[in-house]
């Protein structure tokens, strides 16, 4: 398979853990070797492998891989994320669904750096950037984007410290009006009330400030976001050229 370089020894033997349903087919099961679970893989109701994890001592260690067999019924890496002790480290690289053409890259070190997801939109019939978050020795660390197909408007925006909700969320609808109850408020995963998040931010720098402004859906993105769009606009369009 194209892309496709398993890090689980192929000498280990899978270990069935759930099923789908009773007797069904398998949908989880452990890779073993030598009595030490070196792997994980799951599995569509089809037979078909979704995720691959390889493990060390219980944490990923090796590439990650996620798969799709689309709608021509033919397996196909998506995306494959290199990981060390337990965090990504190294470029992870996303892939076409339909034919295995390059989407774009982004890399973490050790845990740290800018997460990227690209999606088919089906009126454009092309790849946008649609999630961008910043993550930080592995976990979600500053803001997060749902963006939109225009690649210059969001519809959910969060912000993050240490895995905890920590600042200002958004969500906007299809019309780029905010959503009813919206905007919310987050101090260390606590929801509050914006008069006493205001409170709390004049003290605490690591709180986004709250500007009228950025109520609306447009956004002007740093510059790594920026370079994800292109690299990826830049990729569909040779895509385009070639087929």
């Amino acid at each position: 398979m194209k892309h496709y370089r398993s890090t689980i020894p192929a000498e280990s033997h899978e270990r069935i853990v759930s099923t789908h349903k009773p007797h069904g087919p398998k949908f989880k099961v452990e890779c073993v070797l030598h009595g030490k679970v070196v792997g994980i893989r799951f599995f569509d109701k089809e037979g078909h492998l979704e995720l691959e994890t390889p493990l060390k001592d219980g944490v990923a260690h090796g590439t990650q891989y996620y798969f799709d067999s689309d709608s021509d019924n033919v397996l196909r890496v998506v995306f494959a994320e290199p990981y060390r002790n337990g965090l990504a480290h190294g470029t992870a690289r996303q892939w076409t669904a339909n034919d295995g053409k390059p989407l774009g890259t982004y890399t973490m070190k050790h845990g740290t750096g800018l997460d990227v997801w690209r999606t088919w939109s089906y009126e454009k019939k092309s790849y946008f950037v649609s999630e961008a978050r910043y993550i930080k020795e592995g976990k979600w660390h500053g803001f997060e984007w749902w963006i939109s197909e225009d690649n210059k408007t969001v519809v959910q925006e969060n912000h993050f410290r240490e895995d905890l909700q920590h600042g200002i969320m958004r969500r906007w609808n299809g019309q780029g009006k905010l959503r009813r109850g919206y905007p919310k408020y987050w101090v260390q995963n606590e929801q509050l009330t914006k008069r006493k998040y205001l409170k709390l931010q004049r003290q605490d720098p690591t709180l986004p400030a709250f500007n009228e402004i950025d109520n609306s859906p447009q956004r002007a993105f740093p510059k790594e976001v920026k370079d994800a769009i292109r690299s990826t606009t830049t990729q569909r369009s040779t895509a385009q050229a070639v087929s």
